[in-house]
């Protein structure tokens, strides 16, 4: 994370202000570029056919990923402006929409064979980048309300990682030459039961 980010809680986040500037720093700094969304890519898997939900689309980067791969992407977002800019990569057709993770969403049950959610959940206040400082308000949790909450939501979990960088990862970017002390984020693969 940018140092122009503070991930403290303050005011409410609003990307709207800053949609454009953090779009383009995530296209290629290394959480998101080079760790997140490769890492969500390889757990979608062969993803060519099926209907994909982006929960937390942002600008975008990874419904352009996964449709690449051939999916049929969806996605939404509670930024416009971010839904805005995930339009403007997508093109104006592209099923984006303004939507708040907490909340139920405006999408008919069993629509989808996958949901992925990158970098999302952690902004749900309730479970039911330009220059100078911008305020982001995210929720920390214990690792075991996280899991809990999957097991309530009756999702069984497949898979738990904590990946490397990927290996195209630019040096400059690595805290240490050789990456090994990276820890970043746990990614949770579920499955519905």
């Amino acid at each position: 994370m940018p140092d122009s980010v503070s991930k403290t809680a303050a005011p409410v986040a609003d990307y709207d202000g800053f949609a454009a500037a953090y779009s383009a720093s995530n296209e290629n700094n290394l959480f998101n570029a080079y760790y997140a969304r490769p890492e969500m890519i390889r757990l979608a898997g062969d993803v060519a056919g099926l209907e994909i939900l982006d929960a937390g689309c942002g600008s975008g980067p990874l419904m352009e990923a996964l449709r690449g791969k051939d999916a049929v992407v969806s996605g939404f977002d509670l930024s416009p402006a971010m839904v805005e800019l995930a339009r403007q990569r997508l093109g104006e057709d592209a099923d984006v929409r303004v939507a708040d993770l907490g909340a139920p969403l405006p999408y008919p049950d069993d629509t989808f064979d996958l949901v992925v959610a990158s970098l999302s959940l952690h902004y749900v206040k309730d479970y039911d980048f330009g220059e100078g400082t911008v305020w982001m308000t995210y929720w920390h949790r214990p690792l075991q309300d996280v899991i809990n909450t999957f097991i309530t939501a009756r999702f069984g979990i497949k898979t738990v990682t904590e990946p490397p960088p990927a290996a195209n990862t630019p040096a400059e970017l690595l805290p240490n030459a050789d990456g090994r002390s990276f820890i970043c984020f746990l990614f949770f693969e579920l499955e519905a039961r």
